[in-house]
């Protein structure tokens, strides 16, 4: 019994003595590199230049390199909604010095395309600082001036709401999936490549209606209608739309609208992670990003690192959920 006891106690001393041993070092090895950050940071965007996404991301960045003390260096790596983007981050040094913008249509294509990662487990969310409205529109002369009378159409004729949507399996491909299991409808969707082909599609009368982030702007002209919104808040230009939160409430993956946030390699130490989330929530405040944001019909919507990452697990839970349901 002695000597059982004794074995114990010699395996609990090496054991304290390691971790100390392990956080001593980690701590010399931050100190060694000086304050954080000591040199200029890197943010890869999932989008191309002048991407809705994309550019109030640079718009944050510019705000958040003032604080930080260091440039802020912005490089564009379009391909697979941003998922691309997310593999090249994926194996990079968890430093704080290289960075990825991503959005909601980037994790669900890594979904979908089965790729060996997923959010959040294998990244370091930093912080959410943007909601990117999906509106559902349809042409101005329609015949549905509600939500809830499109709702009664598609249910009485199922199968025959067409929907334009960007790319097949997206965004609003997630949030509409949702609504016809609560609502008993069916849509039938039509992925398009772009907006502006979905926009062509709906005003030349082949669409019933579309989820598309540029639809706001048709809307402005007055060529669309806006029956509902996907989105955290009512929009400025159109406070008479509702949004699917307040039609459905909160428990609906993206009915609050797709996210814009920032993500760091898994394993980001935690005062470099607070370090970041503190300057681009402060970043945030500045009137350049909310210029910007505002030109683009996006809300800005804040989530700190565990809000973020609780989130984006709960996104990739439901998308899973319906890609079983699918037999995908």
């Amino acid at each position: 019994m002695m000597r059982k006891l004794t074995k114990v106690l010699f395996v609990s001393v090496i054991t304290t003595v390691f971790m100390t041993m392990f956080y001593a070092s980690t701590d010399v090895a931050l100190a060694q590199e000086g304050p954080f950050p000591s040199k200029p940071l890197n943010l890869i965007i999932g989008a191309a230049p002048g991407a809705s996404s994309e550019v109030p991301a640079r718009a944050l960045a510019k705000a958040a390199e003032k604080i930080l003390g260091q440039p802020i260096v912005c490089s564009n790596v379009p391909g697979a909604a941003g998922a691309r983007a997310l593999g090249q981050v994926l194996k990079a040094k968890p430093d704080g010095y290289t960075l990825v913008n991503v959005n909601c249509a980037g994790q669900i294509t890594s979904i979908v395309e089965k790729l060996d990662y997923a959010l959040p487990d294998d990244f370091s969310p930093i912080i959410q600082f943007q909601t990117i409205p999906l509106p559902f529109a349809v042409r101005k002369d329609a015949p549905w001036k509600t939500w809830q009378e499109i709702i009664k159409y598609a249910r009485e004729h199922k199968g025959m709401v067409t929907v334009g949507i960007f790319g097949s399996r997206g965004t609003p491909w997630l949030v509409l999936h949702q609504v016809e299991k609560r609502e008993n409808v069916k849509f039938v969707f039509a992925p398009y490549s772009g907006g502006g082909e979905s926009i062509a599609a709906i005003l030349g009368g082949h669409l019933t209606a579309t989820v598309i982030v540029s639809s706001i702007m048709y809307a402005k002209t007055g060529e669309l209608s806006l029956l509902l919104v996907f989105s955290d808040h009512r929009l400025k230009s159109f406070p008479g739309v509702p949004t699917a939160i307040e039609v459905y409430g909160a428990e609906g993956v993206a009915f609050g609208g797709g996210y814009n946030g920032i993500l760091a390699p898994k394993g980001l130490p935690k005062p470099i992670l607070t370090r970041l989330h503190d300057a681009f929530k402060k970043a945030m405040e500045n009137q350049e990003f909310i210029k910007v944001s505002e030109s683009f019909d996006l809300v800005i919507s804040y989530k700190n690192p565990e809000e973020f990452a609780k989130m984006l697990k709960r996104t990739d839970d439901v998308v899973r959920e319906f890609l079983r349901e699918e037999g995908k």
